[in-house]
């Protein structure tokens, strides 16, 4: 669905910094409504995995975790300058306000689903979004507390007042299987289904990438995306072919080697069509490129470093 454009009352998103700053306090303001969340369903931050306490580190292992994950990638992925560097993206892909971003997101980095939200509403542009439930390791794997929650919350708070277009189980070709704890993905699509949301469609994954691309332009209420914007490694979102593992991170002007495969992913079909593509996902690398530090603790001051000023926006 499409933003609304109301602000929250009583809240300053500093304009007179700019878009970068403000996008990166308005992803601290977003983790610490997450984290408040948290605290209300009464599930504790482990600070040994979360030594930043951003609420937003999920378990190692849980009912919903499909797939290996590193802990220092999805710390690394909660600093709210990656908030500015979604800024930076979307100024270099050539969006104005009012232009349509469509965005898959696994539950994998739910903190870069924040980011890339905080930089939609500092550039005043539209995300259709479709989110997945499963996760891998130390993502929103938290039964009750996923992907899903955080965002409905931040909707209702006024923070980032977007809804979900639709919904996924994840898991093995975006059906909910492959869970490690639960290989029927009975847990998964339990979880999908308590959301209420429409759920994404189809029998094969080649299907599911074409209901995904029907709802992102359902959602964009008839206008052109400008813009689409993968977070994490999912079948659905990036494929399965050779050409998903060599997709640089970060902004994709031009995709090298757009396979023709019916399976290469919603990242690919866009690239297909001319459409810029974010790719976030390999983490050390999408911090190294930008001049971000691999897992602060803690994370360095809004507003300090070269990815806060336009000529450091990468």
């Amino acid at each position: 669905m499409l933003a609304t454009d109301r602000r929250p009352a009583g809240i300053a998103l500093a304009p007179a910094d700019g878009p970068a700053v403000e996008a990166a306090r308005l992803m601290a303001r977003s983790l610490a409504s997450v984290r408040a969340l948290r605290s209300e369903k009464g599930i504790r931050i482990d600070r040994a995995a979360d030594p930043n306490a951003t609420g937003i580190i999920g378990d190692e292992f849980s009912p919903l975790t499909t797939s290996v994950g590193d802990v220092e990638a999805k710390r690394t992925s909660a600093n709210p300058a990656f908030a500015a560097v979604m800024v930076g993206y979307f100024r270099r892909a050539g969006l104005r306000p009012g232009d349509v971003v469509a965005v898959g997101a696994s539950g994998s980095f739910p903190a870069f689903a924040l980011a890339t939200l905080s930089a939609a509403r500092a550039l005043d542009l539209r995300p259709v979004v479709i989110g997945s439930v499963g996760a891998s390791m130390y993502g929103a794997n938290l039964p009750g507390f996923t992907l899903i929650d955080m965002i409905e919350r931040l909707r209702s708070d006024g923070l980032l007042p977007y809804r979900l277009a639709a919904v996924s189980p994840g898991g093995r070709m975006d059906t909910g299987g492959g869970v490690l704890f639960d290989e029927s993905g009975d847990t998964l699509r339990a979880e999908t289904r308590r959301s209420g949301l429409p759920m994404v469609r189809g029998a094969t994954l080649a299907e599911r990438i074409q209901d995904r691309l029907r709802i992102f332009h359902e959602g964009s209420g008839g206008r052109p995306i400008r813009c689409f914007v993968n977070i994490g490694g999912s079948a659905a979102g990036y494929g399965t072919t050779d050409a998903s593992l060599a997709l640089p991170p970060g902004l994709i002007l031009r995709a090298p080697g757009v396979p023709a495969s019916p399976t290469r992913g919603v990242a690919f079909e866009f690239a297909a069509r001319g459409v810029p593509v974010v790719h976030l996902l390999f983490v050390k690398g999408l911090a190294r490129d930008n001049g971000l530090p691999f897992d602060p603790i803690p994370f360095p001051p809004i507003g300090e470093g070269a990815v806060y000023r336009s000529e450091g926006l990468r």
